[in-house]
């Protein structure tokens, strides 16, 4: 076989495969999940006739909110020493309609270091003592925030956010 029909041939096997590889391509990425679906004829496209799209919005919105936790916390507080207050900046924003408790636990250790009271919506907590005295050095814990209806007081859930506690002497 000459040279040039060795080349030709190349050419053509290489051609071939591209062609191949885009139909494969094509296929596996093009194909529907949802070929056995079956949809209901009797549907109408758009939102219920009478329904208040304000007043619905208002109460997905209202849903959201609830289901949400917000706080805010410094994620590095500095001790003085193991005794001396720091800046946690621990805060309950004013917009989230629930009750706040802190425990900020060592993981390490898994010891409690520090637990609040309940937190009202729109209050904070510039800087606290811890409920244990921690020797010199860095400590990576996690604060858990615990939400509570604010009228009746019924556990919602747990939220946290990882801290690394500084105790400086």
């Amino acid at each position: 076989m000459s040279k040039r029909k060795k080349r030709l041939l190349a050419i053509a096997a290489i051609i071939l495969l591209l062609v191949l590889t885009v139909l494969i391509c094509y296929f596996l990425f093009t194909k529907k999940d949802n070929q056995n679906l079956e949809y209901d004829d009797n549907a109408t496209t758009g939102i219920l006739p009478g329904v208040d799209i304000d007043q619905r919005r208002k109460e997905l919105q209202n849903m959201l909110d609830k289901s949400m936790i917000a706080f805010s916390i410094n994620t590095s507080p500095v001790f003085l020493n193991g005794t001396a207050k720091g800046n946690l900046l621990i805060e309950n924003p004013g917009n989230n309609a629930k009750l706040l408790r802190v425990s900020i636990i060592i993981d390490d250790t898994e010891e409690e270091i520090y637990a609040s009271k309940f937190l009202k919506p729109g209050t904070y907590i510039e800087s606290v003592k811890l409920d244990k005295v921690l020797e010199k050095g860095s400590y990576n814990a996690t604060a858990y925030f615990s939400a509570y209806d604010e009228t009746s007081g019924e556990y919602i859930g747990q939220t946290g956010a990882q801290i690394t506690i500084t105790v400086q002497n």
